[in-house]
C-alpha cells in the first residue's frame, strides 16, 4: 500500500476537486475556490480523474532547484558579505561581487543572503488604506460562517446573563449552529467549532470580529504579524480563513424560535 503525503492546500484542492467530480459544484465556482482559471482547473480534474489524489502533488517535490546556489559558492558570498559588504545594500553588493570576484548572481539571491544574515532588512511597506464596501454574499452554503458571541439574559428572570455562540450561514443567512456559553473564551469557543466541523465539515472562511479570542489586540502583537492567538493558530493549521474586515449586508435577524 503507498503512501501520499499531501500539504494542507493540496488536501484542499482534492477536497474541491472531488465535489467538481461528484457534480455538486461546476467548473466556474471550482475555479473560483481554487483561485485559478477554469482552463487550469480543467487540467486539474483530468490530472486527479486519471492519476487520483497523487496528481495533485508537485512533481519536483523533493528535487533540489536547479538555480539553487552551489553550497560552496554560497559560503564564500557569505564570508564577503560579512567582511567587505556588510553596510552595502542588495543590488550594490550584487555588482560589486561580480566585478571583483565574478561572482554574477540575481540580485533577489543577494538579497535574500543578505536578509538571512541579518545584514539588510527589507523596508516595511506603508499600508494602504482599506476602503469598507459591500460586497456580495457567498453562493454556495457552508462556504463562509459569520460567528459572533452575544451576551444577554436569554432566559429572562429564570437565569443568569450568558453568551449566545452562534454561526450564521453567509450564502443564505441561516443559523448552522448555535450553543449557550458562560463566556466566550477560548475553551467555550473551540468547543463551539469542535462541535460544528464534526456535524457539518469545514467551511472554507469564517468572518469575526476583534475580541481578545480571535484576534491580538495588543500594541506589540499587533506590530509582529507572526503573533497569533491559539484561535488563530488552530484555524492556520486547519486551513480556514479568518475574515475581520469584510462589510457584510445586514443579515435579518433570527427569531427566539430559530435560536431555541
Amino acid at each position: 500500500m503507498t503512501c501520499i503525503t499531501m500539504s494542507l492546500k493540496e488536501l484542499d484542492r482534492n477536497n474541491i476537486i472531488n465535489r467538481l467530480l461528484r457534480k455538486e459544484i461546476n467548473g466556474t465556482k471550482a475555479a473560483e475556490l481554487l483561485k485559478l482559471s477554469v482552463r487550469q482547473t480543467k487540467r486539474l480534474k483530468a490530472r486527479v480523474k486519471r492519476e487520483g489524489p497523487k496528481g495533485l502533488i508537485h512533481g519536483n517535490r523533493g528535487r533540489p532547484s536547479h538555480n539553487q546556489t552551489p553550497i560552496r559558492e554560497k559560503e564564500k558570498i557569505i564570508r564577503l558579505l560579512h567582511k567587505h559588504y556588510y553596510d552595502f545594500k542588495p543590488g550594490f553588493a550584487t555588482e560589486k561581487l561580480e566585478e571583483s570576484y565574478g561572482m554574477l548572481r540575481d540580485p533577489k539571491t543577494i538579497r535574500q543572503i543578505m536578509i538571512d544574515e541579518k545584514l539588510w532588512q527589507p523596508k516595511t511597506k506603508k499600508e494602504k488604506r482599506k476602503y469598507r464596501s459591500w460586497r456580495q454574499r457567498k453562493s454556495v452554503y457552508g462556504e463562509m460562517i459569520q460567528f459572533d458571541g452575544s451576551y444577554e439574559y436569554w432566559f429572562e428572570d429564570r437565569g443568569k446573563s450568558c453568551c449566545l455562540l452562534a454561526g450564521i450561514d453567509d450564502a443564505t443567512g441561516k443559523i448552522a449552529k448555535a450553543k449557550f456559553a458562560i463566556h466566550e473564551g477560548v475553551f467555550p469557543v473551540f468547543d463551539f467549532w469542535q462541535e460544528y466541523l464534526q456535524a457539518h465539515g469545514k467551511p472554507r472562511a469564517i468572518y469575526l470580529d476583534k475580541f481578545s479570542t480571535y484576534n491580538q489586540n495588543q500594541t506589540v502583537a499587533k506590530e509582529n504579524p507572526d503573533t497569533l492567538t491559539q484561535f488563530q493558530r488552530a484555524m492556520e493549521e486547519l486551513h480556514i480563513a479568518l475574515n475581520y474586515e469584510t462589510l457584510f449586508r445586514p443579515l435579518p435577524q433570527p427569531n427566539q424560535r430559530q435560536l431555541t
